[in-house]
Parts: C-alpha cells; structure tokens; sequence
C-alpha cells in the first residue's frame, strides 16, 4: 500500500467517525489536514465551512481553512482569516502565514514585518527565521539574511541554509566557499540541484560587478 491509499484509508476511517458523530473537533481537524495532503482542497474547504457552523469561535478551524485558501492561491480569503486570528492573539504561526500570503500577493515589504513579528513572537520557530532570511535575501537585504540563517542553522542544521548564506556572501563580495562546503556536507543531493543556480549567479556578478546590500 503506497502513501496515497494510505491518506485514503485514513480519511475513510475519520468520514466514518463523522458520520458517527459530526461534533468530534479533533476528528474535523485532522480529517481537514488529510484532505488536504491528498489535494482535496474543495472537500477540506466544504468541511471546515460546515464545521464553523458548529464550532462558530474555534480558531483551529478558521487556521485550518485559512491554510486551505492559502494552499488553492485564494490569498484574499486566506489573508482576512490570518488577520482574524492576529486579532484574536492566535500565535506566531498567524503571523507566519499571514507573511507568506501576503508574499504569494507580492507585498514582500509587508510580509517582512509580518514574518518578524512571527520570530519575535516565537524565536525558536525555524520555519519563521527561514521564512523571514528568505524574505530579507530576496528583498536585497543580504547581511540581514545571513543573520536569520544563522540562526536557523543554531536550530536545526540544513543545507539551504548554508547555501543561502553562500548566495548572500557573493553578492556582498564576500568570502562564501566555506559555506557551499557546509551545505554539500549536510546535503550533497541538495548541493548537486543547485550548485548551478550558484555558478549562474556568480557570472551574473562577475560580468556586472557585484552588487551591493
């Protein structure tokens, strides 16, 4: 059995347990999240609309359908949600999410300070500092970005970050192969994908003459 008849399974035994009894929150949320690993985003909408209804004040489940939109690119939709539950005190990961919504609408100036409110709000969240280097690294803003690597590298080690890093020390003029190093040692599979995006970019600077922060 491969992993989509699986998720199939899984979401038989928990339309089961709702049809048993529809006011199991729990059995809601996670049935929701299975929907939508297996792309059902229409399904996972319909039952958590429904659920509200039930469940009017539950911010689980507006969370839920607020990543259900963000997932089928209706960012407006998903973006009055993620505002709903920073009204309501929800969490970082509202913050998060309302970052990344608002970057997939192109308002990358805006989704920094959303995504920084998210780390400062939850330090120890590397989703956070990785969503907000990359913000930062795509924004220009590359000493910025080696920071907030960094200190997703403290948190848990990963070869796009050393990567990026390398990215970011290029285009200041620095020093960078001690990092392409790093990131091939935490991951050659991940190095070999990208290695030419980096040599690309190199004779991008090379012919222009670098760039600045």
């Amino acid at each position: 059995m491969n992993d989509k008849e699986i998720k199939q399974k899984k979401i038989k035994e928990l339309v089961d347990k709702l049809n048993n009894n529809n006011k199991q929150l729990d059995v809601i949320l996670e049935l929701s999240a299975n929907l939508v690993d297996v792309g059902d985003l229409e399904q996972a909408e319909e039952l958590l609309t429904r659920s509200l209804t039930l469940f009017p004040n539950n911010q689980d489940l507006k969370y839920n359908l607020g990543n259900v939109y963000y997932t089928a690119d209706k960012f407006d939709r998903a973006s009055d949600i993620f505002d709903d539950l920073i009204s309501s005190n929800y969490g970082s990961v509202a913050y998060f999410m309302k970052a990344k919504t608002l970057d997939q609408q192109g308002k990358k100036s805006l989704a920094v300070a959303f995504a920084l409110t998210a780390v400062e709000k939850d330090a120890s969240d590397v989703a956070a500092n990785e969503l907000l280097a990359d913000l930062l690294m795509a924004n220009g803003n590359f000493n910025t970005a080696i920071g907030y690597y960094q200190k997703a590298i403290d948190l848990k080690p990963n070869a796009k970050f050393f990567f990026n890093i390398a990215i970011c020390q290029m285009n200041l003029d620095q020093p960078y192969q001690e990092y392409l190093e790093l990131a091939k040692q935490q991951d050659e599979t991940y190095f070999n994908e990208h290695e030419q995006k980096l040599a690309d970019l190199h004779k991008f600077l090379t012919k222009n003459g670098g760039s600045d922060d």
